[in-house]
Parts: C-alpha cells; structure tokens; sequence
C-alpha cells in the first residue's frame, strides 16, 4: 500500500477564498478586542476562584482547618 502523491495546493499557492464576495475578513476594532481580552481575563479569574474554593471545601471537609 502506498500513499498517493498528490498535491494539496497549485503550485501558484493560491488561496481560495470561502466568502461569495471574494473579500478579506476586516479586522474587529480596537475596542471589541479590548472587550474579549477583558473578558477573557475575568473569566480565568473568576475560574481560578471557583477551583481555589472547591479545593478549600475538599481540605475543610478532610479535617485540613486552619
């Protein structure tokens, strides 16, 4: 059995564009993406948070009290 030799893209190495209109995705302005790096970053926080109290009932509750 032998792996067939066929190219994944034209020697041109054109890309084929997936939108009807054939035009670029257009960058999200500066505030929206300051918006999701915001968010982004309370809800690590807020995970960290959730995590550090479940292990702090889990000690409580083995005898661990400070």
């Amino acid at each position: 059995m032998g792996v067939q030799r066929v190219p994944r893209q034209s020697e041109s190495r054109g890309r084929l564009s997936l939108r009807p209109d054939g035009t670029g995705i257009e960058k999200p302005s500066w505030l929206r993406r300051i918006g999701w790096l915001l968010l982004l970053w309370v809800a690590g926080v807020a995970t960290v948070g959730i995590v550090a109290i479940v292990i702090r009932v889990f000690m409580t509750a083995a005898g661990l009290k400070t």
